[in-house]
C-alpha cells in the first residue's frame, strides 16, 4: 500500500472517538510502510472490537468501568 493510502487510512481512524484527543501520529514519520501499516491496523481493531461490543450491547454505560 502506498504511503499517502496509509496516511489517509490514519486520518479517517485519528478521527474516530476512540482514538481523538490521543496523538497516534508522531512517530509514524519514523515508521516504515509495513510498521505504519500494522499501526494503522492496531487501531481499527480496537475500533472494530468497541464497535462489535456496542452492537451486542456489552459496553458499559460508563468506559472507564471495563
Amino acid at each position: 500500500m502506498k504511503r499517502v493510502e496509509l496516511h489517509a487510512r490514519l486520518k479517517s481512524v485519528q478521527q474516530h472517538e476512540l482514538i481523538r484527543g490521543k496523538d497516534i501520529t508522531t512517530l509514524t514519520a519514523f515508521m516504515d510502510n509495513t510498521e505504519l501499516e500494522e499501526h494503522i491496523e492496531r487501531f481499527e481493531r480496537i475500533i472494530a472490537e468497541h464497535k462489535k461490543k456496542a452492537q451486542s450491547g456489552t459496553l458499559h454505560a460508563n468506559p472507564g468501568t471495563n
